[in-house]
């Protein structure tokens, strides 16, 4: 358990052609966007990752040329949440075997589990890898399944592997119970964007925001500022994410972060179906507030 992570970890967004097939050299030119940008670590296959639109086969696809296109330059967390365990246990021991550096676990959606069940589940990936693996709770995204800072602190006590959790529920007082508590090691990450200084100010271990997809920069400067406690300049960075969070209400998520990464010469493709591209008044709308946060030169249409 040497990897320490901490930080901004984006989760990565899926690049995909005009005719929706994954494209490995887009995502390498995004993996080298980012790392260039200071990010701390690579997340691939989450939520803005389009992970439930993936094939298990493209799932491994994705961990497997990313792993490539990192290199070692900086840690890569491998989304390998599933329904069923036998999935997220097969995904979980592919990302090990092509050298993910860590593993990030979401609860199983769409079915209601009881906390035993949700322990087991957890239990059978933990002990199918060696490498660290973070809970990952989204309830909002996964039918209101969560997990339960108790849950955390069981999972963490009985398996040394289980070294943090991606809360992406938005809720500060959450966060804080799983650093009361888990052991001192654990790592609390927040999965929202505006919060990252109220996690990071709060001792956790830093942040894993979609928006970093866009501003890898900025997000870093939240964290890093926040570390060195000049609270002034990191509350203003942190105020700068709020109008393109907001922005995420112009279209089905997440239309608008892909929309906003073309603008800004990313090549990320679009959506898979059924999610669809912003109208032209929403993709108009998200120009001015890109414009208005970042500056008219930073697009590049």
């Amino acid at each position: 358990m040497a990897l320490e992570l901490s930080g901004i970890i984006p989760p990565v967004l899926t690049p995909f052609d005009e005719h929706e097939n994954y494209s490995p050299g887009a995502m390498q030119h995004l993996l080298d966007f980012l790392i260039g940008h200071g990010v701390h670590a690579v997340f691939v296959v989450g939520s803005v990752s389009e992970f439930y639109a993936l094939r298990l086969e493209e799932i491994k696809e994705v961990i497997r040329t990313s792993v490539r296109a990192v290199n070692g330059r900086v840690p890569l967390v491998a989304g390998t949440g599933a329904i069923a365990t036998r999935d997220a246990v097969e995904l979980s021991r592919f990302a090990q075997e092509v050298g993910a550096d860590a593993l990030s676990v979401l609860t199983p959606f769409y079915i209601r589990l009881d906390e035993e069940e949700l322990f087991q589940h957890y239990a059978a990936i933990a002990r199918s890898v060696s490498i660290p693996v973070l809970g990952y709770t989204n309830p909002a995204r996964a039918g209101g399944m969560t997990l339960s800072p108790r849950l955390m602190q069981r999972l963490a006590g009985e398996f040394e592997n289980v070294v943090g959790i991606k809360d992406s529920s938005g809720d500060l007082a959450n966060l804080l119970e799983y650093k009361r508590l888990c052991p001192a090691s654990f790592k609390v990450f927040t999965g929202l964007d505006t919060i990252i200084f109220d996690a990071v100010i709060n001792d956790c271990a830093g942040g894993v925001p979609g928006l970093a997809n866009l501003v890898p920069a900025l997000a870093v400067s939240i964290y890093e500022l926040t570390r060195a406690r000049r609270l002034s300049e990191a509350k203003a960075a942190q105020r700068q994410l709020a109008p393109l969070r907001a922005a995420y209400s112009l279209g089905s998520f997440p239309a608008v972060l892909k929309e906003a990464a073309a603008m800004l010469g990313l090549p990320v493709g679009p959506t898979r179906r059924p999610i669809r591209p912003l109208s032209p008044e929403a993709r108009n709308r998200l120009r001015e507030v890109l414009v208005d946060v970042l500056g008219e030169d930073t697009l590049t249409r």
